[in-house]
């Protein structure tokens, strides 16, 4: 059951080459190395730190970065070649956009990233919202549907999996989750009418993954942040949109969520929510989040049921086969 807890989690590491923390990440069974710009020289630094990471998994490493569209989510700058922001994407022909894509998927495989942390398909329309801004596609739901189908199909044909963020919809908001948890307080209508549409259409169109914000969405959960509520997981994502993908959590050190939940209790809570693979930014932090998912497990506080689901949506997520659908 250990192993299969670590599988769970996706972890930012120190150094730019392979070090004794990254080793002992690998042994230790984590399912994914998260990539930040502290891990980044140049290309032949970042392609040979992962080529050795992963050759010393036994069971085959995920490592994910976060590369959107433009520059200001992007781990990567001037190491894979430059896109447009997401809002100027949203402007130009699917084909042109699909190639963005596919560039970025192209590049990302050649130095042995498996999943990028994107694209986002919340919608905005409010110049003045820095949180999303132009990390979005557009300010209506059939922009953003159009451009980010075409741009994860992209990513996914370049040999990368996309994940689509932040569910169910961060655009409206205008306070950072960075610091503290936003509230989103649209009627269910609004909710179904416009931000679910992208996440809707993606999902159909073949999407993987899905990343869940962590926002307080009053429609469905007045009460807990998207990332903890089975409500917005369990009855919204997979029950009324039919997502049979993995569900991944925003790093959940991040202030919305810190504030008000130790990060073994926000882990627990995540995964027991529906949450497939949770992201820690602090590698320091495995041994007691691991620790907490194995006394749930023994505890009954966690179903052995539901971390075995989560486990094995996982590994169904690591086969480069799986991705060819989007």
């Amino acid at each position: 059951m250990r192993t299969q807890l670590a599988q769970l989690l996706l972890v930012g590491f120190p150094g730019t080459t392979t070090g004794p923390t990254s080793r002992r990440l690998v042994d230790q069974g984590v399912g994914g190395l998260l990539l930040f710009r502290r891990n980044v020289v140049s290309a032949g630094q970042v392609r040979s730190l992962l080529r050795d990471l992963r050759g010393r998994a036994e069971i085959p490493l995920e490592v994910a970065v976060d590369q959107e569209p433009g520059r200001r989510v992007a781990r990567l700058a001037g190491i894979v070649r430059a896109v447009p922001p997401a809002r100027r994407l949203g402007a130009m022909p699917r084909d042109r956009v699909y190639r963005y894509g596919l560039a970025t998927g192209r590049d990302l495989a050649a130095l042995g990233v498996t999943v990028d942390l994107a694209p986002v398909l919340d919608i905005t329309g409010a110049s003045w919202n820095g949180v999303i801004g132009d990390r979005s596609f557009g300010a209506d739901p059939a922009t953003v549907s159009r451009a980010a189908v075409a741009y994860l199909r992209g990513l996914a044909a370049g040999g990368v999996a996309p994940v689509g963020k932040h569910f169910p919809g961060h655009g409206a908001t205008t306070v950072d989750s960075h610091r503290r948890l936003p509230v989103v307080t649209g009627t269910p209508a609004r909710l179904a009418a416009r931000d679910l549409v992208p996440f809707q259409t993606a999902i159909r169109s073949g999407l993987h993954a899905v990343m869940v914000g962590h926002l307080v969405v009053r429609a469905v959960d007045g009460r807990v942040p998207a990332t903890l509520s089975p409500a917005v997981i369990g009855g919204l994502l997979r029950g009324h949109l039919g997502f049979d993908g993995l569900v991944v959590s925003d790093a959940l050190e991040m202030g919305a969520i810190a504030a008000s939940w130790p990060l073994p209790v926000a882990a627990e809570r995540a995964l027991t929510a529906g949450v497939d693979q949770l992201i820690l930014s602090d590698h320091t932090r495995v041994p007691e989040v691991v620790g907490q998912l194995e006394r749930a497990v023994a505890a009954g506080r966690l179903p052995r049921a539901r971390a075995r689901e989560a486990f094995l949506r996982v590994q169904r997520f690591k086969r480069v086969d799986r991705w060819a659908g989007c």
